[in-house]
């Protein structure tokens, strides 16, 4: 059986640089840090903590949301609640494998990703919401609300 040698040689070069290429794109992904999340629960996910406060104006037709009980809205990563004992802010990253989806529901804060429910001070109230929520201050002056 004859062997050609120039063939060979063409396609480990492009065998090599068509690796190449996928290799650098799998390098490219993994150190952007997206796509290879792990579900692992010990990592951590607690959110950095806020470096100034967040001011929200209720008189804007952007959070009229907040207007009535049970209404939210989500701004610099927070989720803001109108609750029947008054407004709670907490962060919208979900402890359970930080994915920003926290928001209001039935009285609860709730992740819809994996199911995971926190009651308004932030506490779990399933295993997924079992590490809490991040909670912050929230101070009310006129139609002005402030968040530490």
């Amino acid at each position: 059986m004859s062997h050609n040698q120039t063939s060979d040689a063409l396609s480990r070069h492009q065998f090599l640089r068509q690796l190449g290429i996928q290799g650098a794109a799998l390098f490219a992904v993994y150190c952007t840090g997206q796509s290879l999340m792990s579900c692992s629960k010990s990592a951590d996910v607690t959110p950095a903590p806020l470096t100034s406060p967040v001011t929200v104006d209720l008189t804007s037709p952007t959070n009229s949301a907040l207007k009535t009980v049970g209404g939210y809205i989500v701004t610099s990563n927070i989720v803001v609640a109108n609750t029947a004992k008054g407004y709670v802010a907490v962060t919208v990253v979900c402890s359970h494998e930080g994915q920003k989806k926290v928001q209001l529901r039935n009285g609860e804060f709730y992740c819809p990703e994996h199911g995971a429910r926190y009651d308004l001070t932030g506490k779990g109230l399933n295993s997924e919401g079992r590490r809490g929520l991040t909670v912050y201050t929230v101070t009310q002056s006129g139609n002005v609300l402030t968040i530490l």
